[in-house]
């Protein structure tokens, strides 16, 4: 099993070293505080996060452990009625004619 990084951005980046940590954060993904992101354990990520180790939370997992994302869905649901019978209103034209 492929071991991932649980990552967290505990601080916000403003009163950092704003120019170097910025790039580095939105090179990662963050783009606000306490959000969570999970990358894989490479020297690459490990370079990044010791550059803003001071505003991540860094926990090791494996990659089972990831919970599995939630569905976007419109926030509604389109239920579809019965249809009539389409000779139903063709019959009730036909007795209207009749009286």
């Amino acid at each position: 099993m492929a071991k991932k990084l649980k990552i967290t951005q505990v601080r916000s980046i403003i009163h950092s070293q704003e120019k170097k940590h910025k790039v580095v954060m939105e090179s990662l993904g963050f783009k606000r505080n306490y959000r969570t992101l999970y990358k894989n354990d490479n020297p690459q990520i490990r370079g990044m996060l010791e550059k803003v180790r001071h505003l991540v939370a860094v926990v090791e997992i494996d990659e089972k452990d990831i919970p599995a994302p939630v569905k976007k869905t419109a926030g509604f649901t389109v239920i579809e009625a019965a249809r009539p019978d389409a000779g139903a209103p063709a019959e009730a034209a036909g007795a209207d004619e009749e009286e």
